[in-house]
């Protein structure tokens, strides 16, 4: 009888395990849908964190796609791989970068995909578009909100008994200065860090004063700069150097030899507890120091606290490269990623403020406000305009800054930009009189 018992216990263990293999089977026939394939991508650190975290979840229903992520460190890292990739004509499949007029290029010359009719787009918040479009096409889905904002080590201030809140946060620049000061006067030699070896560091500061304060003072800046109304050599562009200069009394000297590790390492020990950065750096400097004390203040560079803003738009552009072979797949996985689940699981782990219309991410504190003042409309907005200059302009900016920065004079610089904004101009006067044509005054 025992045997029996054994044996028909055998038998029924068999049969189990035939339905599970079974099922197991019916369930992987049910979830693989024929894509396959391996998706190459261009993403920033954080940003590749929240794309692979998506990704675990997208690849249990489609076993047969993989994700291979190469990190840029910086845009101007990711541009450089961009120009080395098109030389070379093997574009990756996918990139996901910051939203400017370098990519809307790419669209230009015919290197992205159009997403305009893939079901991506009405997923997505109200806000500026304009330079994730060509000619009536969309070319990059949003994946974060930008906030141009100063990161600061919370801890340090309050060790120095400095507390900062949604009542008493600087409101300009003065106000700024002084926060300096006080820092100075608690044992902070150097309150601010910047990393001098990386251009795009050296501009966060002017970047944000262009947005809030020169277009503060011309709203239409650029658009009047091409009309030959400004220039970047004249007064209204040269006195933010003298606004710079004043700051430069803050920075180590040091930091000309910083690369972008060595200012987190600044920041973090407290050495130089404040930096100018967009909002999601804070995500780079949590990889580092997960519990550190951070809070985001926004920009304070104009001499009239009425005049304050808070600098924000849509960001984080994911395309899809128009040489990729695997198009379905590109397609599904960027669905998925604006879909309830993948965006959410994407901006938390990304740490991106969501663009998604229903998103339950929960973004860091640090954010909190920032976040406020902006979901309130507690300070009017600027927008990130300098995504819509010229190709080629920034990155010309940046290296004369970094120039300015270690030493050179402010005039000699900005007579070269200008130099070279007239060469760019002529160049290209195609997109000069596109911009003119369709610019929306302000």
């Amino acid at each position: 009888m025992k045997r029996l018992l054994t044996i028909i216990a055998a038998l029924l263990l068999s049969i189990s395990m035939i339905f599970a293999n079974g099922s197991q089977e019916a369930k992987s026939a049910e979830s693989d849908d024929g894509l396959s394939g391996t998706i190459t991508m261009i993403a920033m650190a954080n940003q590749a964190k929240g794309l692979n975290a998506a990704f675990d979840e997208y690849q249990k229903d489609h076993p047969n796609v993989n994700l291979d992520i190469v990190v840029a460190n910086t845009v101007t890292d990711f541009e450089t791989m961009m120009t080395t990739y098109i030389a070379a004509n093997e574009l990756p499949d996918m990139y996901l970068n910051q939203v400017g007029a370098v990519q809307q290029s790419y669209a230009a010359e015919g290197y992205l995909m159009p997403i305009t009719d893939i079901g991506v787009m009405d997923k997505i918040i109200d806000g500026d578009k304009e330079l994730i479009s060509w000619q009536g096409d969309y070319y990059a889905v949003p994946m974060g909100t930008t906030m141009n904002v100063i990161i600061v080590n919370n801890a340090v201030l309050k060790e120095a008994g400095i507390n900062i809140g949604e009542d008493n946060y600087p409101k300009c620049w003065s106000d700024f200065i002084d926060l300096c000061d006080q820092l100075v006067a608690a044992g902070v030699q150097y309150p601010v860090t910047v990393a001098g070896k990386d251009s795009s560091s050296i501009t966060a500061w002017p970047f944000q004063y262009i947005y809030q304060t020169i277009y503060g003072e011309d709203p239409n800046w650029y658009a009047n700069m091409l009309r030959g109304e400004h220039a970047w050599n004249d007064e209204l562009y040269l006195s933010m150097f003298d606004k710079y200069a004043e700051m430069k009394k803050y920075i180590s000297p040091s930091a000309l030899g910083n690369d972008v590790n060595g200012m987190y390492r600044a920041f973090i020990s407290g050495e130089s507890p404040i930096l100018f950065q967009v909002a999601n750096t804070v995500g780079a400097i949590r990889d580092i120091a997960p519990d550190l004390d951070i809070i985001c203040l926004p920009s304070c560079f104009t001499d009239d606290p009425a005049d304050q803003t808070i600098i924000a738009g849509l960001d984080s552009g994911l395309s899809i490269c128009s040489t990729t072979e695997i198009p379905e797949v590109c397609i599904s996985f960027m669905q998925y990623l604006v879909s309830d689940e993948g965006s959410t699981i994407y901006a938390e782990n990304a740490q991106e403020i969501p663009t998604t219309r229903v998103n339950h991410a929960k973004v860091d504190p640090s954010y909190t406000l920032c976040l406020k003042i902006l979901q309130e409309g507690q300070l009017p907005v600027s927008p990130v305009l300098s995504r819509q200059w010229i190709p080629g302009i920034k990155e010309i900016m940046k290296t004369a800054s970094q120039n300015w920065f270690a030493g050179a004079d402010a005039k000699v610089v900005c007579d070269e930009i200008q130099a070279q904004h007239d060469r760019l101009v002529a160049a290209n006067p195609e997109w000069v009189q596109n911009f003119l044509d369709t610019y929306i005054e302000k």
